[in-house]
């Protein structure tokens, strides 16, 4: 794997036009599809994840392979650097995952059926985010130090969206939060597997990179 970093300063992203430049979350998306040439959409194999450090943009880019380096980016603030196996053999870690937590509404049919396709809904509450967490963690090999997490509100990230064959607009939110603390890996494999494909929903627009510090033995 390959772990990337760009810094883009505010001017950049205030100014840059092109294809709608930088004003949400979906523009943030196309703009780093610009980082893979020729790659179809279809095969995305990537995670990112994008932090306004308070002095511009902060963005991650976690791959496969080497990404290029798109014009929107200066050369000095773009770096890449091989993620070695042996990073994901440690059996803790400190970790940062910004995640967008949801769950499905049941819905029913006039006979009181329920549905198959069910509305999701943001999970908001603390205990509610801690038990979604707790839930994907055992999925993917890790468990959670409870009494080291914090659970970070970011603010709700709003999109526009065109389809290009009817130039139909569609709207739509994210509910984004930032988990931190101590994990522990119960499945080697497993983990692994999940740090490379990423936890949860909305990974096309900058959700579920787990962000790792490995920690000694206990």
């Amino acid at each position: 794997m390959i772990l990337t970093r760009a810094l883009i300063s505010y001017e950049i992203a205030a100014r840059w036009q092109k294809d709608g430049g930088f004003r949400d979350s979906y523009s943030w998306h196309k703009r780093i599809w610009e980082a893979f040439p020729g790659k179809p959409e279809a095969g995305r194999d990537f995670l990112t994840r994008l932090d306004d450090t308070g002095e511009g943009f902060r963005l991650l880019i976690q791959s496969p392979e080497q990404p290029t380096r798109p014009d929107w980016c200066p050369e000095n603030e773009w770096e890449s650097r091989p993620i070695s196996d042996a990073f994901l053999s440690h059996q803790q870690y400190h970790f940062s995952l910004l995640a967008n937590p949801t769950r499905k509404r049941v819905t029913r049919d006039e006979q009181g059926n329920r549905k198959k396709n069910g509305r999701r809904e943001p999970i908001v509450t603390r205990e509610d985010l801690i038990a979604w967490l707790t839930r994907k963690a055992a999925q993917h090999g890790f468990e959670i130090d409870t009494s080291t997490l914090k659970t970070i509100p970011r603010p709700r990230q709003a999109f526009t969206k065109k389809e290009k064959s009817t130039e139909t607009r569609h709207h739509g939110t994210h509910t984004a939060t930032e988990f931190s603390g101590i994990l522990k890996v119960t499945a080697p494999t497993l983990f692994q597997q999940s740090v490379r494909t990423g936890i949860g929903s909305a990974k096309a627009f900058g959700f579920g990179m787990l962000c790792l510090s490995p920690l000694p033995k206990p």
